[in-house]
């Protein structure tokens, strides 16, 4: 083998050496990260509550939407907050998205403007927040809906808040009835299934529903 093709070997070799340390590395980097971020999320579940956040129009009969979100923050000792955020539909689906994420105090007033943004929010108590959430998710549990899928997770940061000591009251329901109102991303098998789940649990006339489908689909 010719002196220049030797070298030309080596090189390669070196070169593939380095890159493949170099992605451990990266890859090494990355699961630390993803334990800081995890690591950083538990203990921030044990920290103080800071503020509680109810979208305002949450509750008016007058609307159509009954959605809105229901925010529980905790602050950590070196700044970090960690927001519990909850879609709520009080009308019938109960918690429909829920969320944790942890900020930091320079990031943290921009998420909650975009939350803002979705729906005017207004402060509550930490136990009403608590309460509200709760009793959204037994509502529709009543009707035969679960929860969102991360709902497990985002409860730990209800911690020690005592609902029970929440003065308000809560009226679900749209002028006493469930009242479903198809979302623009529901697809037509998800409304399907709603519009039937409140047929057999309520009986007819004892739900309402706005969905952009033919009741032969959905019956």
């Amino acid at each position: 083998m010719a002196l220049n093709q030797k070298k030309l070997q080596k090189k390669k070799a070196k070169q593939a050496a380095k890159s493949k340390a170099r992605k451990t590395a990266q890859k090494q980097k990355g699961l630390m990260s993803a334990f800081s971020r995890k690591l950083a999320m538990q203990q921030a579940f044990n920290a103080p509550v800071y503020e509680c956040w109810e979208a305002e129009p949450l509750f008016d009969q007058d609307s159509d939407v009954g959605i809105g979100s229901v925010m529980i923050t905790r602050k950590a000792n070196n700044g970090d907050i960690l927001a519990g955020v909850f879609l709520i539909d009080v009308y019938c689906l109960g918690i429909k998205d829920c969320f944790v994420r942890v900020f930091n105090e320079e990031n943290y007033p921009s998420f909650l403007e975009k939350v803002n943004m979705q729906g005017k929010l207004k402060k509550i108590h930490p136990t009403c927040a608590r309460k509200l959430i709760e009793k959204a998710g037994e509502y529709a549990a009543n009707l035969g809906f679960s929860p969102h899928k991360d709902y497990r997770e985002a409860k730990k940061i209800f911690g020690d808040i005592e609902s029970a000591a929440c003065p308000r009251s809560f009226e679900f329901g749209k002028n006493g009835k469930p009242f479903y109102m198809a979302g623009p991303y529901d697809k037509p098998s998800f409304v399907k299934n709603v519009v039937n789940k409140l047929a057999k649990k309520c009986g007819p006339d004892e739900y309402h529903y706005v969905a952009p489908m033919d009741d032969d689909f959905l019956l």
